[in-house]
């Protein structure tokens, strides 16, 4: 269990069951997204894994650089690590399908052999090791200190504006927090997501971003080129952003809903 998470794993996020205290609403990420997992080797996957994802060279070169190879999409939700009496067994969520080999994780680069290795690696998104640039996405910030804090967020997500308004209780000489607008609730939200990233005054949008104020108007970039908003949107489901408001915090460890503990606890603990 992640650190940031209580009993109640999901209590406070878009998308989740809050023990019948609200009406919350899922996301369905709907992306067109595909990878080029299927080289020959790791040294290929580890490359194509973040540069199919986040750079413009590859953006460009995939996927017609991309070996056309058979490809089947397995009837599952997930991947479930078991710890059998010390033996780890892999299955697909459905129990239909046991995985018999080697786990690689191409985001740590390394084999995953044990059941704890697969429960510390998976509970972690290792943001610095991706090469992620958040001017590539164009992230709303908040302040400017050494620890990097990821939230991604809806402009009409309930949650992550009382998540966001915890910022006031950081120190912005300590953190700096990057706020991704992905508008996935309805299409109230993919409208003015488009509004807000197309923006011409960008200061003032990124504010209303941060603070959850719809009901300012901005003038629109004619022709608004929306590359940053679809790697923006890529990103997401890459690091499997299905529920809203998602935080990664400055050690990888991430936590869906709004925390518990409250946002200065859950990026605090990890210290």
């Amino acid at each position: 269990m992640k650190e940031s998470q209580s009993t109640d794993k999901y209590a406070d996020g878009a998308g989740f069951k809050m023990k019948n205290k609200i009406h919350l609403s899922l996301i369905s990420l709907a992306l067109a997204f595909t990878t080029a997992h299927a080289h020959a080797n790791y040294a290929d996957i580890e490359k194509t894994n973040t540069q199919t994802v986040f750079n413009q060279e590859a953006l460009k070169a995939h996927p017609t650089k991309t070996p056309d190879i058979p490809k089947f999409l397995l009837p599952s939700n997930g991947i479930i690590a078991l710890n059998n009496n010390g033996s780890l067994q892999l299955l697909t969520s459905n129990g239909r399908f046991v995985i018999k080999g080697t786990l690689y994780d191409t985001w740590a680069k390394k084999d995953l052999t044990s059941f704890e290795e697969i429960q510390k690696y998976g509970s972690i998104i290792p943001v610095k090791n991706l090469n992620i640039k958040m001017d590539d996405l164009q992230s709303a910030t908040w302040g400017k200190g050494p620890k990097q804090t990821i939230i991604f967020t809806d402009p009409f997500c309930v949650q992550c504006h009382e998540t966001l308004q915890q910022l006031n209780d950081l120190d912005p000489e300590k953190y700096t927090v990057h706020v991704l607008s992905v508008g996935v609730l309805n299409s109230n939200s993919q409208q003015r997501n488009f509004e807000l990233y197309c923006a011409k005054d960008r200061y003032r949008a990124d504010r209303a971003i941060i603070t959850g104020n719809n009901s300012v108007r901005f003038e629109q970039i004619e022709n608004c080129d929306r590359e940053a908003l679809m790697k923006r949107e890529i990103t997401a489901q890459v690091f499997g952003v299905s529920m809203i408001p998602f935080i990664i915090r400055d050690d990888g460890t991430y936590n869906v809903g709004k925390p518990v503990e409250g946002l200065k606890s859950f990026l605090e603990s990890g210290k």
